[in-house]
């Protein structure tokens, strides 16, 4: 098989990248190991979109917002707990949209399909190495765009990262969940005379003065409505998580499982509406917030996102906060945490931007990089790793690599002005 453009990864970064890609006259191929796209919004069971807009001001644009859109206009929210901030996510029909929106764009997808290898020399990738239910074959490609969140295919290229904290350690992870028999009615009512968030902080802290269980280092539980009777949850942690390690991944699975009858337990004695709730699925994988950060030719960190840095290659903006989750529980502070995630939340209408060279993997000369392993050092990582913000960079990678295959030049001899030029009049924001 020979592609313009092959995509790795069909999250909200390789989606955004693949249609991209496509509707710039590219012929792209993504492949996905799942059995769907959507990545932590639907393998990942992940409750709800993080903010797209910051008030009324527009935060991602382009395609992200088109599945945004897309997903407003018939979805089963109850109109009291819509919230365009957070978004909650109806699994099934986004898994059902992404189909519709990479075949309407004329993208070729292989789904169930894995990455093994790479074939190139001196930092130019000729063709990845692959294995589905048909066997073992390889694909060639002029621009390959990592978006599988880890850094696989770049790291398989050759390309250098980072991991973890000084001691190797990455947040804990999430084994995010949905229940039914849920009276949304009451829960709403209630959420609204006592002023609970969609953290349920107040449940929670109900629970801790109890001595009830919760979990000691956890301070939130994520709730997401998508309809009535049923709702999503963000809640529990994995430590000690080794994303890159079968072994770890497996621990941490079936780790996660045994938690769910406990927090079941607390969520039908503390959560109102919820007394005779039972949980209805688990995501199919464990989510997970930090692994690799690839080493490219720009590297944005927390510098840049105190002082809102703006680049002359800026290709995405956004303004979530420094959200860090422990690695291990003795680390969790929950003063110290709470504090870090309100201190560094910016005021009305800032934001920072990602410059186009956090793409560009160093040392390869055809490899693009979107999503979570973008260059970028730790708490910098724990902003831009929000699924909004990866559809931004998506975008731009895909964009970048139909104008690169049209013009045959490599993504690093782009012209970011035309790249610029060309995101903005796709309705995306950059900055």
């Amino acid at each position: 098989m020979k592609y313009d453009v092959l995509v790795a990864g069909g999250g909200p970064a390789g989606v955004a990248a693949a249609i991209a890609s496509a509707r710039e006259g590219a012929r792209t191929l993504l492949i996905e190991k799942e059995a769907c796209l959507g990545g932590m919004g639907t393998v990942g069971g992940v409750p709800a979109y993080g903010p797209f807009y910051d008030e009324d001001i527009e935060l991602i644009g382009g395609i992200g917002q088109e599945l945004l859109h897309k997903l407003m206009e018939d979805d089963l929210i109850p109109e009291k707990a819509r919230n365009t901030r957070w978004y909650a996510i109806d699994s099934e029909r986004l898994k059902r949209l992404l189909d519709e929106m990479v075949a309407d764009n004329g993208v070729d997808i292989l789904l169930h399909t894995y990455l093994t290898g790479v074939t190139g020399e001196d930092g130019h990738l000729l063709s990845v190495e692959c294995v589905n239910k048909s066997g073992k074959f390889n694909i060639e490609a002029d621009i390959f765009i990592d978006c599988t969140g880890d850094g696989d295919l770049a790291v398989m290229a050759g390309a250098g990262y980072e991991y973890g904290d000084e001691e190797g350690r990455v947040q804990a992870g999430t084994l995010c969940f949905k229940i039914a028999g849920f009276d949304t009615d009451a829960f709403l009512k209630y959420a609204q005379e006592s002023g609970e968030d969609g953290n349920l902080s107040l449940a929670v802290a109900r629970a801790k003065k109890d001595g009830a269980f919760v979990p000691n280092e956890m301070s939130v539980c994520g709730i997401g409505i998508y309809a009535d009777g049923v709702a999503s949850f963000n809640f529990g942690h994995v430590y000690n998580i080794r994303p890159l390690d079968s072994d770890g991944l497996t621990r941490a699975e079936m780790e996660a499982r045994a938690a769910l009858p406990r927090l079941m337990e607390f969520i039908r004695r503390y959560v109102p509406g919820a007394e005779n709730a039972v949980l209805a699925a688990s995501g199919p994988c464990i989510g997970i917030r930090e692994s690799r950060r690839i080493v490219g030719r720009d590297r944005v960190t927390r510098a840049d996102y105190d002082k809102r840095a703006k680049h002359a290659d800026g290709i995405a903006a956004y303004n979530y906060p420094i959200d860090l989750h422990p690695p291990v529980p003795a680390l969790w502070d929950e003063d110290k945490n709470k504090s870090l995630y309100v201190t560094s939340r910016y005021k009305h209408g800032e934001s920072y931007d990602i410059p186009y060279g956090c793409l560009l993997p160093a040392g390869l000369s055809n490899v693009m990089v979107a999503g979570r392993c973008i260059s970028s050092d730790r708490a910098m990582n724990a902003s831009v790793r929000l699924m909004p913000i990866c559809f931004g960079t998506g975008q731009a990678a895909g964009t970048a690599a139909a104008l690169c295959t049209a013009e045959g030049i490599k993504p690093w001899d782009l012209d970011t002005d035309r790249l610029r030029d060309m995101l903005i009049a796709n309705k995306c924001i950059i900055g």
